[in-house]
Order: C-alpha cells, then structure tokens, then sequence
C-alpha cells in the first residue's frame, strides 16, 4: 500500500463518498430523525430552531475538509487524507446526519476550535484566532453543555501547557465581549437556564440510582451493618462509582467497533467497522509509549463528558464529539505499521479485507434489514427520543 500515489484530487472523492452513504441511509429510513434540539440561545429567549438533513450534510462535509486540514498538521505525505476516509466511511457520522443530530454541528465547531489552536501554535495567530472565536462564540450561544465545558478545556490545556496563555492573550478578551450578551440573558433569565441544565444534564435522573444506595443501606442494617453502610453506600460514593463507570464505558473498544451500542438506538451496525480496531490498538499502544502524546489524550477524553451527562451508559449521538480523536488514533496506528519491516502486509491486507467486507455487509444489511430493525423497535414513531 502505497499512499503516495494518494493525491489532493481524492478529498473530492471522499467527500462524494460520504455524502452518497448519507443520502443512500436517508432513503432507506426516511424520515427518521431525533427529536429537534433547539440553540441554547434561542432556548434562553423561548423560541425554537433547529438544522435539516441538507444543511447538516454539508456541515458534515465540511467536518471532512477540517480532518484533512487538522490531518496535515500531525501526518506525513497524504496519511492526511486518511482521517477523512475513516470518517467518511464509518456508518457512525452519516447515520447521525441522516437522523439530523445537533452534535454534528457541534462536532464542525470543536474542530473548528482545534484547527485554529494548532494554526496558533504553528505562528499564524491572525487566522488561528478568528476561527477560536467564531467557533469558540458559536459553540458556546448553541449548546449548554459546549457552554460550560468549553471553558473547562480552556484552562486545563492552559494549565497543562498544550498552549500557551500569552498566545492567547488577545483572544480572551475579545471572546468575553462577544460572550457578554449571552452572560447576561443566562443571569436574566435563571430559571430558564436552570430548565436547560435539567433537560441536558440527566446522568442522575434516573430514580432507580438512589433505589440502589437504599436497599444497599438497608440490607446492611438488617445485617446490623448500618453505620458501615452509611460511609460505604452513601449516594456520594454510590455517584462516584456510576461516573467513573460511564467514564470508563466511553472508552473501551466494544462501544465503538461492535454492535453493543446500537446507533440511533436500534441499528445492528457498528459505529466504526471492526477492521479499523487493529489500528486503534497499535495507535493507542504507540501513543502511550510518549509522555506527550499521552497527556494529549488524557486531556482530548474530556469530550467524552457530554456522554457521560446523558441518561444512557453510553450515548452515542453525544460521544460522536470523541469520534476525531479515535480516528487520529487510527491513522496514527496505521502509519506506525506501515513503517514496520516484519507482518505488516499481512495485517494491513487483514484489516483491509475486514473493513471492504463489512462495508459491503454495511449496505446489503441497510438496503435488506435496516428499516425492518426501526419499525420494529419503535413502530411508526418516527422521532428517537431527546438528544
């Protein structure tokens, strides 16, 4: 495989790849989709507003030009145009177009944000800093929980010197006068803040959590174990315990190279296909070996928290945030093996054999079985719950 015979000329390719998988899905499960998700802004002033399929199509297309861009700053030669082919053809993004998810543009956003670090960082402040500020604003008046992570990620990679805080010296101030506005409708208006921040923070809202700490705590009393009980089995440890488990669940494998987290709640393909997970492992088993690149992706899990807030174990719609990050993994396990001298074609020969046959697999099993699986799991209601 020789990936110099890649040429620029491919991203179109690509991008007509992924468009054509997305309409493809769009005509077989028409006209599925979540059930609108308005702006926080709009949410804040009581109106509504939401994205079609076609302006998140193109939103998504654009997210394949960014990967390609942020691809070139970390990969040699074309591996750059390998980030955008993962996710072109991954079932994951389009189905989530298909079912018109806000985390889509959200996605765009965030990758708008990194790409004007990384042109920061690599000396061209000027254009770096108006696409962290156009993003950085937008995704912050659009999404309540972009609203309050963003600064999160701010200062932890701050803090961690990923970048640093005289670079963007000039771009605080500007990106808190343009935040001016929306800081003083969320402070007019408390309570319909504190009503986003129920809808979009649901991790404890499940009543069968704190059933669980009572019959814990009463089954120790009944074993005269009750002041025991209370240290061990109080709803503080208990909460505890549930977050690093979901925490934990973002980021094995199984959640996203086989079936068990089913996209859209329903579907029986894999968000990523399972001849992709031989290069994540290397890329992750190479990664940990640099202290560097190590702390990078402690730090990038951060985006696994909108997941973790969801009321599933596992919210694929929101986890989607992370989807780049696996993808950089990939690529960078990919180009680690091709740089082997020993097996490397037969394991780039085994994952490409897997990854050609569940793509094919993918669209028989769309085309025969998909629609049949949706009708199924939720009749003729065509809407998949909040996101």
């Amino acid at each position: 495989m020789n990936f110099k015979l890649m040429k620029y000329g491919t991203l179109p390719v690509i991008l007509l790849a992924h468009v054509f998988f997305a309409v493809y899905i769009k005509q077989v499960l028409s006209p599925i989709h979540y059930v609108s998700h308005s702006f926080f802004f709009f949410d804040l002033i009581g109106k509504s507003g939401s994205l079609s399929f076609e302006i998140l199509l193109l939103i998504s297309a654009g997210i394949l030009i960014l990967l390609w861009l942020i691809g070139k700053f970390f990969f040699k030669n074309n591996y750059s145009l390998i980030p955008p082919l993962i996710y072109a053809i991954s079932p994951w993004g389009s189905y989530l177009v298909v079912a018109e998810s806000f985390y889509i543009f959200l996605l765009f956003l965030l990758l708008m944000i990194f790409y004007g670090l990384l042109l920061i960082k690599a000396g061209k402040s000027k254009a770096g800093s108006i696409l962290m500020i156009g993003g950085t604003v937008i995704a912050m008046y659009s999404s309540y929980i972009l609203f309050m992570l963003i600064p999160i990620i701010f200062l932890f990679l701050i803090v961690f010197k990923v970048i640093s805080f005289s670079s963007l010296r000039n771009f605080l101030p500007v990106l808190f006068l343009l935040l001016l506005p929306l800081f003083f409708l969320v402070y007019k208006n408390q309570l319909g803040f504190k009503q986003i921040s129920s809808n979009e923070i649901k991790i404890l809202s499940d009543p069968g959590l704190l059933n669980n700490v009572n019959s814990y705590q009463g089954a120790a009393r009944e074993a005269n174990l009750g002041s025991f009980a209370k240290i061990s089995e109080n709803k503080y440890i208990f909460t505890a315990e549930y977050v690093l488990l979901k925490y934990s669940k973002q980021l094995i494998p199984t959640s996203y190279f086989t079936q068990q987290e089913k996209l859209l709640n329903f579907s029986f393909i894999p968000p990523i296909y399972l001849g992709f997970l031989i290069l994540f492992l290397y890329g992750l088993y190479k990664l940990l070996q640099l202290s560097t690149l190590r702390k990078d992706f402690l730090l990038s899990t951060m985006l696994i928290i909108p997941s973790i807030l969801s009321d599933k174990m596992v919210d694929l719609n929101r986890l989607v945030l992370f989807f780049p990050v696996i993808i950089l993994v990939i690529t960078y396990g990919l180009l680690n093996l091709v740089e082997l001298k020993k097996k490397r074609t037969f394991f780039l020969l085994l994952m490409l054999s897997l990854i050609v046959f569940q793509g094919l697999f993918t669209l028989s099993d769309i085309h025969l079985k998909e629609k049949g699986r949706y009708t199924k799991y939720f009749s003729q209601n065509y809407e998949i719950g909040k996101q």
